[in-house]
């Protein structure tokens, strides 16, 4: 890290008038703060946290991690609570404690609470950067894939070489059509949500009365951090179901993948994109 810091301050010097971003996923586990520690005397520091409730975090982490292990979600969600993972206060506060005099923004991946209701203008307005002089798009970088495909690559560990191998899900990103990529049924079941709400409730509620001053809190806790209803849950869909419904999938995207014909499929007929709902 005094490597990193001389490295900086060289640019800094030649380049005063510039920014530099530091931005991984992994800069939020334990003991990454402490390899930044003084880095706050040298320079002008923010500290930009993203949190995402847990009912979406838990499911993401399974989609990039766990399934590759083939382990099933809800042993997933169990491992989750028992670890008190996501730990968003601890990071936040080694961060702090780290840091000292840099300026921490905690913000939360609700649209109604970040500005422009999305991400990438929420941080560009946090770094002082005017969103007209930058293109923003706000379509999703990062699609799921459909609920019955994660399925079937959850019960496929074999597939990946490790928890980082994102190999097939690239190449499947990029062959199925864009309709199985995009929101998923909810994942969790209820009884799932009921458990990540009694176990992260404190720390949820020390983080939206911490850095949401002005904010009607209790609203926005009962509407993005409690239990939610559904018409369709993954947790209700059988195996057998699940696997004919991904067979569908490969067999209409290698059928109609990338010809004219695929922009007529459907019409008229049950589309397999859509779910049944009672």
């Amino acid at each position: 890290m005094q490597r990193l810091g001389g490295e900086i301050a060289a640019i800094s010097k030649r380049k005063e008038d510039h920014l530099a971003i530091l931005s991984a996923e992994n800069l939020a586990n334990p003991g990454m703060a402490e390899l930044f520690s003084g880095f706050d005397s040298q320079f002008e520091v923010s500290v930009i946290f993203y949190v995402r409730p847990q009912f979406q975090w838990i499911p993401s982490a399974w989609k990039q991690w766990g399934l590759k292990t083939g382990v099933a979600l809800g042993d997933f969600v169990s491992q989750c609570i028992e670890d008190r993972t996501p730990s968003f206060r601890a990071g936040i506060e080694s961060w702090k404690s780290a840091l000292p005099a840099a300026t921490l923004h905690v913000r939360f991946l609700i649209p109604e609470l970040l500005t422009g209701g999305n991400p990438a203008q929420d941080f560009f307005n946090l770094l002082g950067l005017s969103k007209g002089k930058y293109e923003l798009e706000n379509e999703a970088r990062n699609p799921s894939l459909d609920v019955s495909v994660l399925h079937v690559l959850s019960k496929n560990p074999h597939l990946f070489s490790d928890i980082h191998d994102n190999s097939l899900t690239r190449a499947l990103t990029c062959a199925l059509p864009k309709k199985f990529r995009l929101t998923n049924v909810q994942m969790l079941s209820a009884e799932q949500e009921a458990r990540i709400e009694e176990s992260f409730r404190k720390e949820n509620l020390w983080l939206l009365n911490t850095f949401c001053s002005g904010k009607d809190v209790d609203r926005i806790y009962q509407t993005y951090f409690t239990p939610r209803k559904a018409d369709a849950r993954y947790s209700e869909m059988g195996d057998v179901d699940l696997i004919y419904r991904c067979l569908g999938i490969m067999l209409e995207s290698i059928a109609f993948g990338g010809s004219d014909a695929s922009a007529d499929h459907g019409k008229g007929r049950a589309n397999v994109s859509e779910f049944d709902e009672e």
